[in-house]
């Protein structure tokens, strides 16, 4: 799988649940930033969240043994089937 982020130190210090819940917080930042006009803000905040989301894959791959691309692949195929891409 192709990452957008650098590896983060959190990869090793954070089990999945750590992580699950540190993307939780990272949500909570991105509705706070929304509510303000600032859209610059708004959108670094979903960058922070993907970066979040990112370290919680790498966390299940090489932590859980989860093949990612397998996973990636599952995804889009039901994503397809429900008419989600034009």
């Amino acid at each position: 799988m192709i990452f957008n982020f650098p590896r983060t130190r959190f990869v090793e210090e954070n089990g999945l649940v750590a992580q699950i819940l540190h993307m939780g917080s990272e949500l909570a930042e991105t509705e706070t930033a929304m509510l303000t006009p600032d859209i610059d803000h708004t959108v670094e905040e979903i960058m922070d969240l993907h970066h979040s989301c990112e370290t919680a894959l790498r966390i299940a791959q090489e932590k859980h043994g989860i093949n990612l691309n397998e996973l990636r692949c599952r995804v889009e195929r039901k994503n397809f089937d429900r008419g989600y891409y034009p």
